[in-house]
């Protein structure tokens, strides 16, 4: 196993989380944000997965399964008008008195996206902790993951009660697992807890993402880039704000409950 809580300064490394610059990159932004409506019309459709247009899975390394069908998507529509420059006639050429703008007139219903299941491209395998296991933690500490129900391919995973769930296209399955399961031991899910949920969000939110900073750190499974990421989230939901020491706490906390649960004996051969 990669470490123990006594291995590893969490300290230090709660510091480095909270100071050294992160980058999410397009981490969230992966995907096209539809709105609430077309998240309706989707679901009409029976679709509860991750949902792009052909050209965006293409650019995520999917290719559309030959024989699918387009889903249903609504599109804005919009047409150009000419728009009279502010310049004075001296100081523009001929050709550039007008520009042309987009006006937007209406909307109107294409098919033009699909579904994650319509797709196909290679898959990730997870690899193997030595001496931790994911189903021994989840198990011990009472937790279910259940399939990813969204359209919005930009939410890595959810959480509720003692389930949680994971995109079958985030970008970093190992750390969202360890985020959703941070909040569910944190106690942010609890049925009690949305309303502190949506006054603190903030500060939940790095409450969680840091279990999982200090979960991956401990197990030998951080590397740069989702370390960048990770601070840059958690910088993200502080807005410069400093957490206070009991939630800082409550994080230890939680960390050395995941890493305990998942502990496993290596097996010895005779």
């Amino acid at each position: 196993m990669a470490g123990t809580p006594n291995d590893l300064d969490w300290s230090k490394l709660m510091e480095e989380a909270l100071t050294v610059p992160g980058d999410l990159g397009r981490t969230y932004r992966r995907f096209h944000s539809y709105s609430v409506a077309n998240q309706m019309l989707f679901h009409m459709q029976g679709m509860h997965e991750p949902v792009a247009s052909y050209s965006r899975w293409k650019a995520l390394g999917r290719q559309v399964v030959r024989g699918s069908k387009a889903k249903e998507v609504i599109v804005p529509v919009k047409v150009n008008v000419n728009v009279p420059s502010e310049e004075t006639p001296e100081q523009e050429p001929v050709a550039k008195k007008r520009e042309r703008v987009a006006r937007l007139v209406g909307f109107k219903v294409v098919k033009a996206v699909f579904g994650l299941s319509d797709t196909e491209g290679p898959e990730i395998p997870e690899a193997p902790i030595p001496g931790w296991d994911l189903q021994t933690a989840l198990g011990k500490l009472g937790i279910t993951e259940v399939p990813f129900q969204h359209t919005n391919g930009n939410i890595q995973g959810h959480s509720n009660g003692m389930e949680f769930a994971v995109s079958p296209v985030a970008k970093n399955r190992t750390k969202t697992v360890f985020h959703e399961v941070g909040h569910i031991v944190l106690g942010h899910t609890a049925e009690d807890q949305i309303q502190e949920y949506q006054m603190h969000r903030g500060l939940l939110e790095f409450q969680a993402e840091s279990t999982a900073y200090l979960v991956m750190n401990e197990l030998g499974v951080m590397d740069d880039e989702t370390a960048s990421i990770s601070r840059g989230y958690i910088a993200h939901w502080l807005h410069g704000e400093n957490p206070p020491d009991t939630a800082i706490r409550q994080v230890f906390s939680a960390a050395e409950r995941i890493l305990a649960a998942g502990r496993v004996e290596p097996e010895v051969s005779e």
